[in-house]
């Protein structure tokens, strides 16, 4: 599959791979990209999103297989590591469950896995609610507020691509994502974070998957909620480039927040 990927900063460096959130492609990542020139940074337009969008329909699978085909035919080094935002960090995690010889090292943000009973009933009741005009309100005016994405000339047009029975299918493919096969023996290092202010599960959920893998590490940025990678470039890019490059990760990433319960399992991190 030939993804659509934006190329720049330094081809001798370490290569990131930076994967896009749900609502918006790969565009979405310039302010942080900006200040990680020194790495050799790939930020593709996943399956169904931007310039990739004939390379849809999206799951998570094939998007996984596609970023792996893109580290084995971009990158020399035949690895790179992995950035990813929500939805991106979904298939980050497939990755590393499918092909983690393919990746150093890991940030995943605001990581979502269905731990429902349900799983079925969760997707089709989350594809039926991503078509109502109510959803798309919630996620467009509510979530994407930030100047960066109103201003960007891609806004309109991934909102216009993945609308509706698009954004439906997308929806479903997310909420249906469960801990998938091969997880709990990739030893590849990750640092699971979500927001202070980001709902309660998505927290379990960071720290879930961190106590799953051999090498997971969760933790909280303290003050941000969900999109904090995009209205907090600098904080988000300083803490990437920490854990990449195995150095100490910002003051603002806690084991867990004041009165939280996140963090209470063994401190495996580095200090």
């Amino acid at each position: 599959m030939d993804l659509f990927v934006r190329e720049s900063g330094s081809f001798d460096a370490p290569a990131i791979v930076f994967l896009h959130g749900g609502l918006m492609s790969g565009w979405t990542w310039d302010p942080v990209v900006e200040r990680l020139q020194h790495y050799h940074c790939l930020v593709p337009d996943l399956p169904q999103y931007g310039k990739s969008f004939r390379q849809g329909p999206f799951e998570m699978g094939r998007a996984a297989g596609a970023v792996a085909e893109l580290i084995r035919s971009r990158v020399p080094a035949g690895r790179a590591h992995l950035v990813g935002f929500s939805l991106g960090a979904q298939v980050g995690v497939q990755l590393l469950a499918s092909e983690p010889h393919l990746v150093d090292r890991a940030v995943l943000s605001s990581t979502l896995v269905n731990t429902l009973p349900g799983v079925p009933l969760t997707r089709r009741l989350a594809g039926m609610f991503a078509r109502t005009a109510l959803f798309r309100w919630l996620l467009i005016t509510r979530h994407w507020d930030a100047g960066h994405a109103a201003q960007n000339a891609g806004y309109d047009e991934d909102a216009r691509l993945n609308s509706g029975v698009q954004l439906a299918h997308i929806a479903t493919a997310s909420a249906g994502f469960t801990m998938p096969d091969g997880l709990k023996t990739s030893d590849v290092p990750v640092l699971f974070v979500a927001g202070a202010d980001e709902l309660r599960a998505i927290r379990h959920w960071a720290a879930l998957l961190a106590r799953s893998m051999p090498n997971g590490v969760n933790r909280i940025a303290v003050g941000m909620g969900h999109d904090w990678p995009l209205h907090n470039p600098d904080l988000f890019a300083r803490t990437a480039d920490a854990w990449l490059s195995g150095t100490t990760l910002p003051a603002e990433l806690v084991a867990r927040p004041a009165g939280g319960s996140e963090g209470r399992r063994r401190d495996r991190s580095r200090r």
